[in-house]
Formats: C-alpha cells, structure tokens, sequence
C-alpha cells in the first residue's frame, strides 16, 4: 500500500510510495490513506549494494513555492534537495540558512 495525499483546495490527489514531508507541512494537502505499518528499509549488505538503486517512481508533486518558515528542518533540506541542492550540503546548513537561500520564490520583472 502506498501514501495517497489529496489536496483539498485543487481536487488533484497524487499516490506516493513514501511519506512526503513537503506535502506533510501543507495545510491543504491531507494524507487520505498510509501504509498499515511503516516498512522497514532493506538492509543493503555486500559491495553489490553500493551500485543497487531504488526502482524509479513518480516524481513528488511540490506545491507551488517553499515551505511555510515555520516547517521543520527537515522539511527545509527535502525541500532544498528537490530543489537540486546535495543532501549532504542541505543536512550541513542551518534551517535559517536554508530559509534565506530557498525561502524567497523567484520574482519576474514584468
């Protein structure tokens, strides 16, 4: 079974194969059904789990902009991820650092 999310304000409901904390920190979207029992991760053992990949799924649906400030880290740095910034690099900045580099939405001149 997989996480289902529906967004109230759009009607749109999208299917995830994980929880979302993007979509988890928005008021308007809803998770409508879960997994009964989190899965536990695979352990990966032996030198062919370094070159195993997890099976592509859908991409997440981010909501338009960032985060509320008020979101987690944790939010902040899936979100600063999705963005293209490494995990690594987003884990080592501070969430006021994230905030200022991904918290403004882009402005158009004209």
């Amino acid at each position: 079974m997989s996480w289902v999310y529906h967004n109230r304000n759009t009607g749109q409901t999208v299917e995830l194969a994980e929880r979302d904390p993007i979509l988890d920190c928005w008021p308007n979207w809803e998770i409508q059904s879960q997994p009964a029992a989190p899965a536990a991760p695979p352990i990966a053992t032996g030198p062919e789990s370094a070159t195993a990949q997890a099976p592509a799924g859908p991409a997440p649906v981010l909501p338009p902009g960032p985060p509320p400030e008020g979101a987690t880290k944790a939010v902040w740095v899936a979100y600063a991820v999705m963005r293209g910034m490494s995990e690594k690099d987003a884990k080592a900045l501070s969430k006021a650092a994230l905030v200022e580099e991904f918290g403004q939405e882009e402005e158009s001149d004209g």
